[in-house]
């Protein structure tokens, strides 16, 4: 089932800007135009069933500052173990040499967040210099948003809706919020020195690194390492909990993010050859930690940062592509339905 979303915009106009200029019917002809809105239809079709998709292409170019305390969607009954990719809450511990996990229970059965998305403390933009006398607000920029919906007639002939989906052609900024259940795909990468994951990995009291792991770590303390990361089972580290249907592409409500099993860091050099030898397991890389929960990314930048941009370079150039909410109230095909 779906509930409700509301989105919330406000516009400032002048009165001046809304001022109206006739033209003639020659100046009229010599003007080449795009709708403000434009609707695209197209369907698909997969063992035997049909599938229909509206959306709605706004022509926006939107720069905001908006925050909420609480942004929860898809709010339903769902539980570990069903199949569908659902993650389980768990608590994290160590018994002095390695990770230890055990389940959160609620009722007799596995914890489960109560909704598919919920940030608190929630905000698209920033304000550079907060605490400064001039504080300048750092605009979300959003341009050709829409709205896409999936329709598929029931067993009695009626057309539902089946999936949702609201996302942006191109935007840029910080996207903030305590991530507390995240539903879907979430990619980026981490980056970082070789030298802290080698002091995290092989020395001090906690050090759990191996001969190899630190031999290999050693060599690339002078090094930039990286790697993917996405949405993941807290408790096994892997991609998808055990026990997932078949053909279930991504994880649902997961509190956790990082390396998932069998994936490695990666380096420029000689040792980008070598360190993929070193593939996570058990939420460890090399000695180092790669579950962690998604509560700690609390900022994102969306597209390419300031800093890292080029001279001359346009919103175009640097803006994230492909961004979008969604919702599925129904089976729809993964690589073309909305949620």
């Amino acid at each position: 089932m779906f509930k409700p979303l509301f989105a919330l915009t406000v516009l400032s106009l002048s009165t001046a800007s809304l001022a109206l200029q006739a033209i003639s019917e020659r100046e009229l002809s010599d003007v080449a135009a795009q709708a403000f809105i434009s609707v695209d239809s197209s369907s698909y079709s997969e063992g035997g069933e049909t599938w229909d998709f509206r959306r709605i292409n706004l022509g926006l170019d939107i720069q905001t500052l908006l925050t909420a305390d609480e942004l929860v969607i898809g709010e339903f009954e769902r539980s570990y173990g069903d199949g569908d990719g659902t993650a389980p809450m768990v608590v994290e511990g160590s018994d002095g040499s390695q990770r230890t996990v055990e389940f959160i229970f609620e009722d007799g059965e596995v914890k489960v967040p109560s909704a598919d998305l919920i940030l608190e403390n929630f905000a698209l933009g920033g304000v550079k210099n907060p605490y400064s006398e001039n504080p300048e607000v750092d605009a979300f920029h959003i341009r050709d948003p829409y709205i896409e919906l999936a329709y598929k007639d029931n067993e009695q002939g009626i057309r539902q809706v089946v999936g949702f989906r609201m996302g942006f052609g191109k935007s840029q900024g910080y996207l903030s919020a305590d991530l507390l259940s995240v539903t879907g795909n979430f990619q980026a990468y981490v980056t970082g020195i070789g030298r802290d994951a080698y002091n995290s990995a092989c020395e001090g009291p906690d050090a759990s690194g191996s001969a190899t792991q630190c031999l290999l770590l050693s060599a690339a303390t002078g090094s930039v390492i990286y790697s993917p990361i996405e949405l993941l089972d807290g408790y096994t580290g892997n991609a998808l909990p055990d026990g997932t249907d078949e053909g279930i592409r991504y994880v649902k409500r997961a509190t956790w993010a990082g390396v998932p099993t069998g994936g490695y860091f990666s380096t420029n050099g000689w040792l980008g050859g070598i360190l993929p030898l070193l593939k996570a397991k058990d939420c460890e890389i090399s000695g180092v930690r790669s579950c962690l929960r998604t509560g700690i990314y609390q900022s994102i930048y969306l597209g390419l940062p300031e800093e890292q941009r080029e001279e001359g370079a346009t919103f175009d150039d640097t803006a994230a592509r492909g961004v979008f909410f969604s919702l599925q109230s129904g089976r729809c095909p993964g690589k073309t339905c909305p949620g």
